[in-house]
Formats: structure tokens, C-alpha cells, sequence
């Protein structure tokens, strides 16, 4: 039984206000690796050692206050009901930590945890990761392996497991850190355990690291010259506002911003330009201004000999037709050999919702695909571009600035999984070229005055990875060990077993 000794509950206090201000900084707008790693330590320390029922409360409001406040104007909800919204995100969260004081009791013998232990906690996350992210309505915003985008090295391990391989890592020290302060730190004891941790750790860093190392140098492969820009930041609130109360207004304004496009595609011409890429909402309006501004842009593509990716967004006002957010692409014979209709983040946006499929074309330069913004939240449907061995990922975004540069980061990893140059252009936020191992060719941010006017020579040839064909098995493999670990330790609860000291008891004595 638990002690319940003012000294011991003060310094599972001291754990709880670690836990707190650590997970502030784990995920959301401020992230920082390190504070991953700690938060889930601090975490499972407070819940093994408080002595109150209550300590599930407790655990629970500090991961929802901080959670709010790290994520605040991070997502597409706002007031009231964004607290409601992390509410129950806190609350899904808490599960691989119920997990892990439900059955860890059940696997202590002679007062000690077994080491088997350790994977509960891992495990319960990792599947969790796992079964909620292809279902959720914002794909997989805030993974625990976003937070390591600060880390290259580590980065790399998703070219083989995919996030969640950082998931279950991140987790799993976790599980090791109170395993063995629950063995009091006595070498001896936790030597075989900490041991296996640090062997996994340092076969993941070390392939991090000679991944990186045997990677082309930047500058030594064959590349093409990609531009991407944004010249006008779309307020789609003011739009729809202006389409209401003057449609020739509206009309007007629109087809000018399209103007500039084409206009500044032709400066991106001079510039060297061999591919071309606009913004997400480039090209708002009508479905006749549209179409018009795509036939533009396809004489423009075949005049001057480039591929244009041209993002759209159409209305249809006097219908009940949804708007359509779609990405065209025109080859130089002025031929649109890519419509991708956006199929992320429907939901908030009232927009037709694409069908998942995302198309690839030979060229000259490579094989070219395109999504659009939120779609690269979606790691499992992004494998696509791994699985049909493409080369560049065309992905143009409209940002807001709660959710800059972490957005974009994001990303990042869907390069690295799938062995892939991403080319991302954002209206309103940070615009990034990396390449097939993450590395950063060129960055912009703002409108083109003030620099967000991207020019890179991109590598015309991806490479293959591991997670782009065996997908999100990690996921799977963490479920198998969970059901697993959870049998052993139930039916192992039911043999008789000598009473035990707690934690608490052991750490002050």
C-alpha cells in the first residue's frame, strides 16, 4: 500500500510540475525534442508515486491545461471550443498511461516490476497512434515523432518504421526510466534491461547517422529547377463576404490575383524555371474563372516548355455543390496530367472531399506527383508516393500563423518515409524544399516582397525506403504486444503473491 507521508507527496508534486512544463513544450507551437522524451518520464513518475486515487484527476488536468495552451491557434478550432476539442484529446490521452498503472501492478514480483513492464507503456501508445490517426478528422496532428523534427539523425528512423517507430522509442523510455527507478537504480539489477534500451537506441541512431552520411551530397545528383511562389495572401473570410455583397466585386478581385500568378510564372521562367508551383486557393472563384485561369495557365505551360502546378479552389454559389480545393498540374504540351482533389481536413472546410488516390507522372525530370496541404497529414495514404517510387511531391498549402512553421515541418517526414523531395509552397506561412532524407534545399516564408519566393534545384531521383512497402507494421506489431503483455499480466494477477512495498516507500527511503 501506497505511503502517504507528506515528504513523499511533495515530491510527487515536484513530478507533476515537471511533467506540466515539460509537455508544454512536447508537442504544439513551442516544440523541442528533449521535452518529448522527459514529459512521459515526469508523467508515469507522478501516477507510481502519488498516493491519492485522485492522481488520475490530477494527471489528466495538467494534460489538458497544457495542451491547450501548447496548441492553442494550432488548430482549426477556436474559443470554447478548442478547450472542449484538447478536453477530450487529454482524455484519449491519458488511456496508455491508465494502461500502464492498470496492469504494471499486476507483473511486480518480490516487490520489483519485471522488465516485461516496460512495453506496456510503449506499446499502449503506439497502438493507440496507430488505430486513432487514419480515422481522425485532422489525420495525425500531434504524433509523438513530430516532436524529434529537431533531430535529424533520429528523423531518419521513419524511412524504416514510419512515425510511429518514434512513438514507440520516445515511449519506451519512458517504461525503462521508472523501471528502473522502481529497481532503486541498483545496477545490478536494471544492468541487463538499461543495457537492451541503449543497444536499440544506438542501432537507431547509428543507422540515422550513416543514413545521413551515405546520402548524395547535396549538389552531386542530376536536379531540375523548381520555383514556387505567393503574391497575394487569400482571406477566404473577406472573399465570401465581398462574392455576397458584390459579385462583380468579387469577380474582379479574384481574376486580378489570377492575373498575377501567371504574370509572376513568367518572372520564375526567366529564373530558370523547369517546374512551377503556386499556393493552395492560387487560383479562387467562379467555376468559368477558374477554368479560364487553368487554360491560361496551360498555354503558358506549353509555350514556354514547363510543368505548372496550378492549386484551384471553385465555387459554386448558386448550387449546392460544394467547393472544390484541387490541384491541376500541365505538362509542357499544355495537357493537365494531374487533378488531385484535396481529401484533408474536409470536414472543417465544407469542401468535396477527394477519394485518397494519388496520381504520379513520368518526366523528364522524374516522377511528379502533388497533394494538397492537409493531405500530408495522413502518413498511411501518403505511402502512395513511396509505393509508386516518385520522385518529386508537389504540395502547395495555405497556412495560419498558429500553426507556422510546425505545419510545414510536419511535412518533412512524409520525405523521409517515403524517400521523396517535397517541394512545399504556403500562402501565409513557411514554404520548404527538402530533399529525400529530410534535408532542407531552400526555405521562404511571407509574401514574394518579403521573400517567399522559393528557388531550388531539386534532386530529380528519390530513393526507396522500407516504409513506403511494409507501411505502419510497427503499429501492428505494438497492438499484438499489447494484447499480449495485458494476458500475461492479468492472468499473472491472479496468483497469490506477498504483499509489496510501493515505489513512493522505496525512492525516500
Amino acid at each position: 500500500m501506497l505511503t502517504e507521508d507528506i515528504k513523499s507527496t511533495r515530491w510527487t508534486y515536484l513530478w507533476l510540475g515537471l511533467f506540466g512544463l515539460f509537455n508544454l513544450f512536447a508537442s504544439g507551437k513551442w516544440t523541442l525534442a528533449p521535452a518529448a522524451w522527459l514529459a512521459g518520464i515526469f508523467g508515469l513518475l507522478f501516477l507510481y508515486t502519488h498516493p491519492k486515487r485522485f492522481r488520475f484527476l490530477l494527471f489528466y488536468a495538467v494534460l489538458w491545461i497544457t495542451l491547450s495552451i501548447s496548441w492553442y491557434g494550432a488548430t482549426p478550432i477556436w474559443g470554447a471550443a478548442h478547450f472542449i476539442f484538447m478536453a477530450v484529446n487529454a482524455l484519449i490521452g491519458t488511456l496508455p498511461s491508465l494502461a500502464d498503472r492498470w496492469l504494471a501492478p499486476r507483473l511486480r514480483r518480490e516487490g520489483r516490476l519485471r522488465f516485461v513492464g516496460t512495453l506496456i507503456y510503449p506499446a499502449a501508445a503506439t497502438a493507440l497512434e496507430f488505430l486513432s490517426s487514419s480515422s481522425n478528422p485532422i489525420g495525425n496532428f500531434g504524433a509523438t515523432g513530430y516532436s524529434q523534427y529537431g533531430l535529424p539523425v533520429l528523423a531518419q528512423l521513419t524511412a524504416v518504421t514510419g512515425l510511429l517507430g518514434l512513438t514507440f522509442l520516445l515511449s519506451w523510455s519512458a517504461g525503462i526510466a521508472i523501471w528502473a527507478w522502481d529497481h532503486q537504480f541498483t545496477w545490478k539489477r536494471i544492468r541487463a534491461g538499461v543495457l537492451a534500451y541503449a543497444g536499440v537506441l544506438s542501432i537507431v541512431v547509428g543507422y540515422g547517422a550513416i543514413r545521413l552520411w551515405t546520402a548524395p551530397g547535396l549538389g552531386s545528383q542530376e536536379t531540375v529547377t523548381v520555383v514556387s511562389f505567393t503574391v497575394a495572401e487569400t482571406d477566404m473570410g473577406s472573399l465570401n463576404e465581398l462574392l455576397a455583397a458584390d459579385p462583380d466585386a468579387y469577380r474582379q478581385k479574384t481574376q486580378g490575383v489570377h492575373a498575377q500568378y501567371l504574370d509572376m510564372t513568367g518572372t520564375a521562367i526567366a529564373d530558370g524555371a523547369q517546374i512551377v508551383l503556386w499556393p493552395e486557393l492560387a487560383i479562387v472563384g467562379l467555376e468559368q474563372d477558374v477554368e479560364t485561369a487553368v487554360v491560361e495557365g496551360q498555354t503558358l505551360a506549353r509555350e514556354e516548355g514547363i510543368y505548372l502546378a496550378m492549386p484551384t479552389f471553385t465555387l459554386y454559389p448558386d448550387s449546392e455543390r460544394p467547393a472544390e480545393n484541387v490541384l491541376v498540374v500541365a505538362d509542357p504540351q499544355g495537357e493537365l496530367v494531374i487533378e488531385h482533389t484535396k481529401y484533408g481536413g474536409n470536414i472543417f472546410e465544407g469542401t468535396l472531399k477527394g477519394s485518397g488516390e494519388i496520381q504520379t507522372i513520368d518526366t523528364p525530370y522524374g516522377r511528379l506527383s502533388g497533394i494538397v496541404c492537409w493531405d500530408t497529414n495522413y502518413p498511411n495514404i501518403v505511402r502512395q508516393v513511396g509505393k509508386q517510387h516518385a520522385d518529386i511531391l508537389l504540395s502547395p498549402a495555405k497556412e495560419w500563423s498558429g500553426i507556422n512553421p510546425l505545419h510545414a515541418e510536419m511535412a518533412v517526414f512524409r520525405a523521409i518515409e517515403n524517400g521523396v523531395a517535397v517541394v512545399r509552397q504556403a500562402d501565409e506561412g513557411l514554404s520548404i524544399v527538402v530533399d529525400a532524407y529530410g534535408r532542407t534545399l531552400a526555405t521562404g516564408e511571407g509574401l514574394a516582397a518579403t521573400g517567399n519566393y522559393v528557388r531550388a534545384e531539386v534532386p530529380m531521383r528519390g530513393t526507396t525506403t522500407l516504409y513506403s512497402a511494409i507501411g505502419d507494421v510497427v503499429g501492428v506489431f505494438a497492438t499484438i504486444v499489447l494484447v499480449i503483455v495485458a494476458g500475461y499480466a492479468l492472468v499473472l494477477g491472479r496468483r497469490p503473491r506477498r504483499s509489496e512495498a510501493a515505489l513512493s516507500t522505496d525512492a525516500t527511503a
